[in-house]
């Protein structure tokens, strides 16, 4: 076991190194699932020291390790995110999450079989959750970090009863006797994973009651996770197939914006939904709704950008441009966004028609039609971002609107001499 004790003392002068491993992925994590406005807790942990040792004593009877290089390949939990749902029915849209966040390597379903230990026979499945074996991408993390990328991390989803009922059972079965109880202790364990999933039934009949009333109400949204709610229902309800890889996006910001016009209700956002395209490669539905509002009304730009700050003065997981005025001078913001809605106001259905690659009655050649795709895209990335984008590319933005801008208008003046001859 010489070769463990080595590993061990490896590990212990790395263990740091795998707990910011493990803080940095559940930041991404909390930070996004909590702003589309899903109930969970994230925890993150590099792996124990007694608990690795433990485990890599008993793999190294079958594994015959023969460096400390083929033990580390071996362990993929030594860091270690936990991702806990309130309510079950949102197991699918935290796999959606981390299937579009991160680059997932496999994929382990629980409960495997039911088991039989020691001759008792389990009448309930036991545990009930989705690990990932998972690696950040490089792009999410700042140069400084990108290296973190490198390294495998357990991510495991189930509900919080699952998540309890687990760690009680881990702790009693396999770290206080070494997996062995009586059959009295093994059918007291059963009885509470009885428990447990009475207690998740529950929590999903809480969950349909809080959907129900959200949808037969007229009154306000209470707050962005009533919000989430709602969309996440009117997605399920177009796109009913598991397989849909259609996003909500950020529900948070949406939720301030949408109280500040008074729109925050099912009767007041029903209408803008029938516009919204549920489709696999569309824009997050928050930012079509967004995207909706602001083109029906560009005085709503300011109304949203009011909303913006507000939410990021206060974000736990916001950034410094967050809390920033998108009209700011700084950065080149400002004069680029006036350009935009500008634009945006004089072209209207068209100017979106163009950016879809759909005939429109404007004639926009393929270089305009580019620059217009990439105006648009530094545009949803001042709004919906959390950097703001190079200045030098927003004033040759700003430069190419204006020129389209001015062509508009000799267009407009021609059309009028001709209508006055």
């Amino acid at each position: 076991m010489a070769l463990v004790r080595e590993f061990i003392e490896d590990y212990r002068g790395k263990i740091s190194h795998f707990q910011h491993l493990a803080e940095v992925c559940a930041y991404q994590c909390e930070s996004t699932l909590k702003r589309q406005g899903l109930r969970v807790l994230v925890t993150s942990r590099a792996k124990r020291l007694d608990s690795l040792a433990s485990k890599v004593e008993d793999r190294a009877q079958e594994k015959n390790y023969q460096s400390i290089e083929e033990i580390y390949q071996d362990i993929v939990d030594l860091a270690g995110v936990r991702i806990a749902l309130f309510f079950p029915q949102d197991g699918r849209e935290v796999d959606q999450f981390i299937r579009s966040t991160f680059h997932v390597e496999s994929i382990k379903d629980f409960p495997e079989a039911l088991g039989d230990p020691l001759g008792y026979p389990k009448h309930f499945l036991g545990y009930v959750g989705r690990h990932y074996r998972i690696y950040m991408k490089p792009e999410s993390l700042p140069p400084e970090e990108r290296h973190l990328a490198n390294h495998v991390i357990e991510v495991q989803v189930g509900t919080v009863l699952m998540h309890a009922w687990a760690e009680v059972e881990h702790d009693l079965v396999y770290k206080s006797t070494g997996g062995f109880l009586s059959q009295d202790e093994y059918a007291i364990l059963d009885e509470l994973n009885a428990l447990m999933y009475e207690g998740e039934m529950a929590l999903e009949r809480l969950q349909t009651a809080v959907k129900s009333r959200i949808n037969a109400e007229q009154h306000p949204f209470s707050n962005h996770y009533e919000l989430s709610s709602y969309l996440h229902d009117q997605k399920r309800r177009v796109l009913p197939g598991p397989g849909c890889r259609f996003s909500i996006g950020r529900t948070d910001v949406l939720f301030q914006f949408l109280r500040r016009i008074g729109l925050n209700s099912v009767p007041g956002l029903r209408p803008v939904l029938q516009h919204c395209r549920f489709e696999a490669h569309a824009a997050p539905l928050s930012q079509q709704i967004v995207d909706r509002l602001l083109l029906d009304d560009p005085n709503l730009y300011t109304e949203y950008d009011q909303a913006r700050m507000a939410v990021g003065a206060f974000d736990p997981f916001g950034t410094p441009f967050e809390a920033q005025s998108v009209f700011s001078e700084e950065g080149g913001l400002g004069p680029f966004m006036r350009s935009w809605i500008n634009l945006e106001e004089s072209m209207g259905e068209e100017l979106y028609r163009i950016l879809r690659g759909e005939s429109a009655s404007f004639v926009a050649d393929p270089h305009a039609a580019e620059q217009l795709r990439s105006a648009k895209r530094l545009r949803d990335q001042i709004l919906f971002g959390c950097q703001p984008p190079d200045p030098e590319e927003l004033e040759q933005a700003e430069q190419s609107l204006s020129a389209m801008m001015d062509f508009l208008k000799e267009q407009e003046a021609e059309h009028s001499l001709r209508q006055q001859a």
